[in-house]
């Protein structure tokens, strides 16, 4: 033991290894922070975002340090090694259900500009029931936009804040969702109502 003390002593005198080892630490810590506070790229593997991000799109994960919004594409930890990558339905404490092929909100229609034409979303292994989630204070709806083949929030519900863990910038020609005029149909009725107010100036979705 005494014998490694000298050997580091002498090691800490010589003014070239004190350099490297300053220089390595730095490093170490750099990088860190780097990923805390200015985020990492990621690689995506699966097709549950097609096509917005295929299989090999590098993504950059930033820090969240604004309030998630309906839209955000989101890295989370859903319990698998890598963290997955889906995008935010529905916000605390709203009712997301879905109906023969299209997401609600409150019982009202959401559509989604940035999904491709003819999109539907069914419930997993149960598209002829429907479904409701309904959620808590700090939870979010999440979905993968490849609807036919993303586990999300359909197949292990809605996801906790303190899982999601960074947030995929939007590009400039982002489309945000928006709320059609019409709302879900009254319990054993099956037509899509035309909604009672006049939705013009709230489209957006946020």
């Amino acid at each position: 033991m005494r014998q490694i003390c000298r050997f580091i002593q002498k090691l800490w005198k010589n003014l070239l290894c004190r350099t490297l080892l300053a220089t390595a630490l730095a490093v170490v810590l750099g990088v860190g922070a780097g990923r805390v506070f200015i985020g990492s790229v990621y690689v995506v593997e699966g097709r549950s975002m097609d096509p917005a991000y295929p299989p090999g799109t590098h993504l950059y994960g930033a820090p969240i340090s604004t309030p998630l919004e309906r839209g955000d594409v989101v890295l989370l930890d859903d319990g698998k090694e890598d963290y997955a990558v889906k995008r935010i339905i529905g916000i605390p404490c709203e009712t997301v259900q879905i109906w023969r092929g299209q997401v609600f909100i409150n019982r009202q229609m959401l559509v989604e500009p940035y999904l491709p034409k003819h999109t539907y979303t069914y419930p997993m292994e149960q598209a002829h029931r429907g479904a409701t989630f309904i959620l808590g204070e700090r939870e979010y709806f999440v979905l993968g936009d490849n609807r036919t083949c993303s586990s999300d929030s359909r197949t292990y519900g809605p996801v906790e804040r303190k899982r999601i863990k960074r947030r995929v910038p939007s590009p400039d020609d982002f489309i945000c969702a928006y709320f059609a005029p019409y709302t879900l149909p009254a319990y054993g009725k099956s037509l899509i109502r035309p909604a009672a107010t006049n939705l013009a100036g709230a489209k957006t979705a946020h």
